[in-house]
């Protein structure tokens, strides 16, 4: 990890991402517990999330031709400067007068929108300017980075909204955008496939999206291993609505345990940055991530089990430690699996199946919450994770598998010339 940390290029993007992860961490904090504390009731939360769902599944197919068309780090720019011309006149207006509650559904799907470009084009941008033996580290460090701004913005949250308020919280996001902008816009970079990029540019949009789908399905078990090695990312982002109402309606707790949940989340996730892929390499890949998929269901299961403010901020360790593991992981599979002219349609097809996913788990828990509570949604999320592990021991070897045949035929090539 010290060589990747001694590239500059890297520490711009390292810094980038922890300032604007800070300032969105805070700003998504705030919008969800407004929306369920001023409403009483998980239906306004939910439905912004269903809708927001709703477009990115519709718009993921394009960004990813985007993404694979069009120099990586022009597209983080724009996302940045976009971010922050958006929440900057929000933020100024929130001094004046109240905001309206599509204001808040405008801040929740814009960064909804980020987040669906961000980390396509991250990957994709890594995989094309750095070396292929520093990808474990460069994932590591990037997950430690954003859950670094994760666990800044749980401290920080809570305090900041009760003190000052929502307003503040979105001058503040503005400005790390800013920030974020200025680190990349002096990122040493060239777009390798440009020439390649070119040749696509008469090539429907359609067209160039169908060619990942070749890709995944030529494979034999790439298909169900994405969709189940999602699964733990998709239950921490259904869980984001399911959170504030288990806290304050059955738990009936303030806003500190959520946002201290946020921290320790964070904590959890930062460690898993620090240690998994060591783990990874003495235990082997398969069963390293196959172990933290059930063991994340158990967690599931324990929320439910011991309902008590504490309980939930500490068990929220494990959920940041399991996903950031499982994420790391499939990452890692998937940067050496996916060729780099294809790498921006293939995450975003397989964030669109997430996506979907998402859709259904959101709609479901946003129909039932009011009915049943969040502890159901929980368990649901536990009963989930114990079918993706059964998926993921299905699949990820055949995956492996063929990464390490290709190493070898990549490896011959190069003896050969």
């Amino acid at each position: 990890m010290k060589e990747v940390f001694g590239n500059r290029n890297f520490r711009k993007l390292f810094f980038a991402n922890l300032f604007s992860g800070f300032g969105q961490g805070m700003s998504m904090i705030g919008i969800s517990w407004y929306l369920v504390e001023t409403t009483g009731s998980a239906q306004l939360l939910g439905s912004t999330m269903l809708i927001s769902a709703v477009l990115m599944f519709f718009v993921g197919p394009y960004l990813g031709t985007l993404i694979d068309r069009f120099s990586r780090k022009n597209i983080l720019l724009i996302e940045n400067i976009f971010g922050f011309a958006v929440l900057i006149i929000l933020g100024v207006w929130g001094f004046f007068a109240p905001f309206g509650e599509w204001m808040l559904i405008l801040i929740y799907m814009m960064t909804g929108l980020i987040f669906q470009v961000h980390y396509p084009a991250q990957s994709a941008l890594v995989q094309e300017g750095f070396a292929s033996k520093h990808y474990n580290d460069i994932n590591s460090l990037l997950e430690i980075e954003s859950q670094t701004a994760s666990m800044l913005a749980g401290g920080f949250a809570g305090i900041i909204l009760s003190k000052l308020g929502l307003h503040y919280v979105l001058i503040f996001n503005a400005l790390t955008y800013l920030f974020a902008y200025l680190q990349l816009v002096r990122m040493e970079y060239t777009f390798t496939l440009a020439k390649q990029a070119s040749s696509n540019a008469g090539v429907s949009w359609f067209t160039q999206f169908s060619q990942s789908w070749e890709f995944i399905r030529e494979r034999r078990g790439f298909l169900l291993f994405g969709i189940t090695a999602q699964l733990p990312f998709i239950s921490v982002m259904a869980g984001n609505l399911l959170a504030p109402v288990f806290v304050n309606q059955t738990l009936r707790a303030d806003v500190l345990v959520y946002s201290l949940s946020d921290l320790t989340y964070a904590v959890g996730a930062v460690a898993a940055g620090f240690l998994i892929m060591s783990i990874a390499r003495r235990l082997g890949e398969y069963a390293s991530m196959v172990g933290m998929v059930f063991f994340f269901a158990l967690i599931y299961f324990l929320i439910v089990a011991i309902p008590t403010g504490w309980a939930y901020i500490i068990l929220a360790t494990f959920v940041g430690w399991s996903n950031a593991a499982t994420r790391l992981i499939r990452q890692s599979v998937y940067m050496l699996a996916v060729p780099k002219h294809l790498m921006g349609r293939v995450l975003s097809f397989m964030n669109s199946l997430g996506m979907l996913m998402r859709l259904l788990l959101i709609g479901l828990f946003t129909w039932m919450l009011d009915l049943t509570g969040a502890a159901t949604g929980y368990l649901i999320l536990g009963i989930l994770l114990l079918v993706a592990g059964i998926g993921i021991m299905a699949s990820m070897r055949k995956v492996s598998q063929q990464v390490s045949t290709n190493q070898e035929d990549t490896s011959a090539i190069a003896e050969q010339s």
